[in-house]
């Protein structure tokens, strides 16, 4: 069990130096509202994640396989959702009287918001339902040992988040608002393509 959740730990960490809108949160967030916050983010992100692989254990991804109708609606609405947070990084610096806070949900934490991203890209389950079963397949994992792979890989992922949400509140006091809000521009035209190459990826 312990060589498969390094082998989880491993291929983790692997997926997590790719970049994402999520990992892009997490700094902002950091940079922006503390660390206590950028935490509570990291949590929500790890918990959907997750519920991600638990669906693809019990045949979800399957049936998102099966119907590319269904993905087609799902990557529009994970688009809309990506242009909102980057609609969200880029009132802070064009229009600084409406903040993040009044654009999202009123009072809305930083736990809820990073849920909502990272449920904004649901045909995760389908990777994940791939992962898997290219995992039993290769090394012929029983029960106990998938469930300790994929606790490797979720591991792996709080374990940078953490580590990326403490680099942005440590490297906070160091930028310049000027550099901060250079900072949210490039998060926002991030966001703005990860968006696009949401909706029209086949």
């Amino acid at each position: 069990m312990l060589n498969s959740f390094i082998r989880g730990l491993r291929l983790g960490i692997i997926l997590q130096l790719s970049i994402g809108p999520v990992c892009l949160f997490i700094l902002q967030t950091a940079i922006a509202r503390g660390i206590t916050e950028a935490l509570k983010a990291v949590l929500a992100v790890v918990l959907v994640d997750a519920f991600y692989i638990l669906l693809a254990l019990y045949g979800l991804g399957t049936c998102l396989k099966n119907y590319p109708g269904i993905q087609k609606k799902l990557r529009y609405c994970g688009a809309a959702v990506l242009l909102y947070f980057a609609v969200t990084a880029l009132a802070d610096v064009f229009h600084p009287q409406i903040s993040t806070a009044t654009i999202m949900l009123p009072q809305i934490s930083s736990f809820y918001a990073a849920g909502l991203l990272t449920l904004s890209n649901p045909l995760t389950i389908i990777f994940w339902l791939g992962m898997l079963s290219a995992q039993v397949s290769q090394y012929r994992l029983n029960r106990q040992q998938l469930l300790s792979f994929t606790c490797g890989c979720i591991s792996a992922t709080f374990l940078f988040l953490c580590l990326l949400a403490f680099l942005g509140n440590s490297s906070a006091p160091l930028l310049s608002p000027s550099l901060q809000q250079l900072i949210n521009i490039c998060i926002g035209c991030l966001l703005i393509f990860f968006a696009y190459r949401s909706a029209t990826c086949r």
